[in-house]
């Protein structure tokens, strides 16, 4: 029974992220379309997709607040009903403010809530085979960037970019029969079993001290309170001490996190990270058409990049499970791909369909990996009790590199009338973010020569002894 539970949340996650992930990463579409109606400068339209992308992901530890305070589904029923709310008026908005209000804020925050408890779940529900899951789950959110583009290209064409608007919001509402089906995984349940027997410890140690002082109180008076003045006082006490409890450990897990290197290199890694591969997707249409392409093959770029991620998520799933392969070296390494091949695309000589084909191959091949790769390392690095606290903050983190991306990326481009500069910071920007996780392999193999060196002189002394 588990076991098929498990598989329906492994679908709805897949599924949830299909729709949320398919409508954000399209958006590059509309900037085109935007310019034309508008007539704004890029750096201001792209700040709908980057403030949409933004608070999607720095929603992380307020989704993980109401994790902790109500059920994984009712947090992403709630992102459904938001992001249906945005997206349902956005046909209406007369200028960009209100883009950026109900698509960027609004839009960005229901999808917050709906994809971490979605992609948190399924990892929890597959103990043993965690990062295949996760990486199944996670190409969800490619396959639909692949179909997407595609579809939102051909709706434009047919109802303008406004009608398109309509149809998008229908196909959202699909969400609210998604967030349904989640349910909590058993090591949840015996997560607040334990849980339980621990507060009611610390609740019956608190209380008996401070009975204890109560009574000696009340002889030294020489008077004995009465059996509805200590009921009274036993709720009394434990609201008193439930509370700080609260408090204690919300503190007690943030300074866990901080104090976790390897968890605070990943974040700062995650923000490199974002600011280039947000300036990319939501950038690169418009691009592509400078440069002489059509709408149909920008629309083809993107959906081939999204498509070699669904790829890469997977191969990034099945390799981390081989022992032999340290995942953290992976990730890297896919860092520094991804990075060349962002500023490989200024390359005249690489203007063509064939030779941007094969670039944004393996880009969307090294992203994927990456992507595939996330939560089984924040489970390496923080363990599996605190993986949703883990990921909450860390996609905060994501969500101020897709803050700065874009729009930075943009005015780069306005100040140069040239996107050159724009896919140099992006590209760099990727490129930083795998130098910076370089720390954590460069430390582990020191702790290990040091230790083998520490080894190996231990039998010279012995012999000269």
């Amino acid at each position: 029974m588990n076991n098929t539970w498990g598989l329906a949340i492994a679908v709805s996650a897949f599924l949830i992220q299909f729709i949320l992930y398919g409508i954000s990463l399209s958006f590059g579409i509309y900037v085109i379309e935007l310019q034309k109606e508008f007539d704004q400068g890029l750096s201001l339209i792209s700040s709908i997709g980057s403030i949409h992308f933004g608070i999607q992901l720095s929603t992380g530890p307020l989704a993980s607040f109401l994790m902790r305070k109500m059920s994984y589904r009712k947090v992403c029923l709630l992102g459904a009903l938001l992001s249906s709310i945005g997206l349902s008026v956005l046909p209406l908005t007369p200028n960009l403010p209100y883009l950026i209000v109900f698509y960027g804020v609004l839009t960005g925050l229901g999808y917050g809530f709906l994809y971490v408890p979605s992609h948190t779940l399924s990892g929890l529900w597959f103990e043993q085979k965690r990062g295949l899951v996760t990486g199944v789950v996670t190409s969800g959110s490619s396959l639909g960037a692949v179909v997407f583009p595609f579809i939102i290209k051909n709706l434009i064409e047919m109802y303008g970019w406004r009608g398109s608007m309509f149809i998008i919001a229908a196909v959202n509402l699909q969400l609210f029969i998604l967030a349904g089906l989640l349910r909590e995984s058993p090591i949840q349940r015996e997560w607040k079993k334990t849980k339980t027997r621990t507060v009611n410890a610390d609740l019956s140690e608190s209380t008996t001290t401070i009975f204890t002082v109560h009574d000696v109180s009340e002889n030294s008076n020489g008077c004995h309170g009465s059996t509805i003045a200590n009921g009274r006082s036993s709720q009394e006490t434990r609201k008193m001490v439930k509370t700080p409890l609260k408090k204690q450990k919300s503190t007690l897990v943030l300074l866990q996190l901080l104090s976790n290197g390897p968890y605070v290199l990943f974040t700062i890694n995650n923000v490199l990270w974002n600011i280039g591969s947000s300036s990319l997707v939501l950038l690169g249409p418009d691009y592509y058409t400078k440069i002489g392409l059509s709408l149909t093959q920008a629309a083809t770029l993107l959906s081939i990049s999204q498509g070699t991620t669904v790829c890469g998520s997977i191969v990034g799933a099945l390799l981390m499970n081989h022992h032999s392969i340290n995942r953290c070296v992976l990730y890297l390494s896919t860092n520094f791909v991804g990075g060349l091949c962002i500023i490989a695309l200024t390359l005249p000589v690489l203007h063509t369909m064939l030779a941007l084909t094969l670039v944004n191959s393996l880009l969307g091949l090294a992203f994927g990996i990456s992507l595939g790769l996330i939560v089984a390392m924040v489970s390496d690095f923080v363990g599996s009790r605190l993986i949703g606290d883990g990921m909450g903050y860390l996609t905060l983190a994501c969500g101020l590199g897709c803050f700065i991306g874009p729009p930075v990326g943009g005015y780069l481009k306005q100040q140069t009338d040239s996107y050159e500069s724009a896919f140099y910071f992006a590209g760099l920007s990727v490129l930083l973010s795998g130098i910076v996780l370089l720390i954590i392999p460069m430390r582990d193999c020191f702790i290990r020569s040091n230790k083998y060196s520490i080894s190996s002189s231990k039998p010279r002394e012995n012999i000269t002894k």
